[in-house]
């Protein structure tokens, strides 16, 4: 019964596991591959953000919360004061690119 029991909770664990890990390739620091951009994007496994632009990064107050939908990174703010969000395109594992009046910018994996 023992044995039984322990084969269960392996199981268990191990789909959790797998599970749980679904967007881990995304985590990671992310940069734009525009030098007049400059931005930089920080993906942490809680599923939070930092980004840096022109060397100024964001604080802790700035909590970016982030999502992957429909082949898609969306950042968003984690307060709830503002409703506005950036999207990505996921072009391959290590490329995103946001479109933004017409002009597309592409970002690599660090």
């Amino acid at each position: 019964m023992k044995k039984f029991v322990a084969m269960i909770m392996v199981a268990v664990m191990c789909c959790f596991m797998l599970t749980s890990c679904g967007d881990s390739k995304y985590v990671g620091t992310w940069k734009s591959e525009s030098e007049e951009v400059g931005m930089t994007i920080t993906l942490e496994k809680d599923h939070t953000a930092k980004m840096a632009f022109g060397g100024i990064e964001s604080g802790e107050e700035d909590k970016i919360e982030w999502e992957v939908k429909d082949k898609k990174i969306i950042l968003k703010d984690g307060t709830g004061k503002d409703d506005s969000t950036m999207e990505f395109d996921i072009v391959d594992s290590k490329t995103i690119a946001m479109t933004e009046s017409g002009l597309t910018v592409n970002f690599k994996k660090q």
